[in-house]
């Protein structure tokens, strides 16, 4: 197993599962991939390289923290409430009522909803139905072709409902905007998220770090089964024989192997594998950028476990005091910021100055409130973006060399670049690799 994010992870583990004795190597002294945390130098709290959330539509990776025991180091909502505030103060919300179905479930809180007209309200209801009602698979390769902007567009949406709606929803969870998602994903989200159910946009969170979270119960679940998991350990190649994997070399030794998934960024890929896997050129894929703005205040400055700004860059603001628990007096506040092209490059100093001011304007009570620490975490390759096009260069889990799997976000899963795909993506790359040990009646060993 290469790579010990939540892709190599949930494939080891499945592997495990069937008998194989897995060696998982990762280069990082840490599992968790992207999803990982450290402990500020400065302020020694531990944080998140990035925010992140699940919804409870993600069953693989929900289904992942169950097996490794850790499930209840998150917190889910029992209903979706999430808070949108303007930048004039004006507060709504989008929630779900509790005994209504899908997708009245959110009629309520929808016709209450300040940022938008009763015109925007209709003609987003409107095209609610037709996302209902169109066969993405059907319809796959139209819908590919265009941006979901487009198809938005076409239906009456609004340059206001897009902002107050549609991109409030896509922006987080593609890490991009309307106009640069494909419609074909942007179908995917709403249908397989926010209206397949009256839970399934339910938002969870861990209350601990990510590397806490997963670390050491990932190692302990392997070695139980007779694994090994080495970090700090580089693979810089795949050795193969006669069309079938035979190994890997990591550190400039062969390590002998019956399968290998490789669970690696696609841009890392192509160094590794054999001419016959198909390496000649990486997948025309792009990366989109994340930004993470973490303030201490000397006192709590929102109420809220997080809620969005609209027109504003502080996006989405969560309570981190709130969620891990925290006593005062003081609060951590984290704004995560997808899309950041315009700041990822922005002096730190030039943030803070920025993203002070605009949490003063929008919550009173931080205008009044000390800074007692500020820092930022950037991810300039935070994630695959899903334009147009994208998906047909999305590779299956399989290969053409015998015992050799892919797994990572970026494959194909049908999902955005999320930790759900991550872990669909190596379940999906144990299942192809396993049939190939199988079906070459090898004995049941695979690094």
């Amino acid at each position: 197993m290469i790579g010990g994010g939540l892709a190599g992870i949930a494939a080891a583990c499945a592997l495990a599962d069937r008998g194989v004795a897995v060696t998982l190597l990762e280069k990082r002294p840490y599992l968790g991939g992207r999803a990982f945390s450290f402990q500020d130098s400065e302020s020694g709290h531990h944080i998140d390289n990035g925010q992140h959330i699940y919804l409870a539509c993600c069953t693989a990776y929900t289904g992942l923290l169950r097996q490794l025991g850790v499930l209840e180091r998150t917190t889910l909502q029992r209903h979706l409430r999430a808070v949108i505030v303007d930048r004039d103060g004006r507060r709504g919300a989008l929630s779900a009522a509790p005994l209504l179905p899908s997708p009245l479930h959110l009629l309520p809180s929808f016709l209450t909803y300040p940022h938008l007209s009763l015109g925007e309200k209709l003609r987003a209801a409107s095209a609610m139905l037709s996302i209902m009602r169109t066969d993405r698979t059907k319809h796959r390769e139209v819908l590919e072709a265009q941006t979901f902007r487009d198809w938005l567009v076409r239906r009456g949406q609004s340059d206001q409902a897009i902002a107050a709606l549609w991109d409030l929803l896509t922006l987080p969870v593609f890490n991009d905007t309307v106009d640069r998602v494909s419609a074909y994903m942007g179908l995917m989200f709403f249908q397989d998220g926010m209206l397949a159910g009256r839970h399934s946009a339910d938002i969870g969170v861990s209350t601990v770090g990510l590397t806490e979270l997963v670390e050491d119960a990932a190692r302990g679940y392997l070695e139980a089964r007779g694994g090994e998991v080495l970090t700090g350990r580089s693979v810089t190649g795949i050795a193969t024989e006669d069309g079938a994997v035979t190994g890997v070399v990591a550190d400039g030794e062969l390590v002998p192997a019956d399968a290998v998934v490789a669970a690696v960024p696609w841009d890392a890929l192509a160094r590794l594998l054999p001419a016959e896997a198909g390496a000649s050129s990486a997948p025309a894929l792009e990366w989109a950028p994340i930004i993470n703005v973490h303030v201490w205040y000397d006192r709590p400055v929102i109420g809220e476990p997080f809620l969005a700004v609209l027109d504003s860059p502080l996006q989405w603001v969560f309570n981190r005091s709130h969620i891990e628990g925290v006593p005062g007096p003081g609060q951590h506040v984290c704004i995560s910021v997808s899309g950041a092209w315009d700041f990822a490059t922005m002096s730190r100093d030039a943030l803070r100055e920025l993203f002070l001011d605009e949490m003063a304007r929008v919550f009173p009570a931080a205008a009044e409130a000390a800074v007692e620490r500020f820092t930022v975490v950037r991810q300039v390759n935070a994630t695959f973006r899903c334009t147009p096009g994208a998906q047909s260069q999305r590779p299956e889990q399989s290969t053409a060399v015998a015992g050799l799997g892919l797994a990572g976000d970026w494959t194909q899963t049908g999902w955005p670049a999320t930790m759900e795909s991550a872990v669909r993506s190596g379940r999906l790359a144990a299942e192809a690799v396993f049939d190939d040990l199988e079906r070459g009646g090898t004995s049941l060993a695979s690094p």
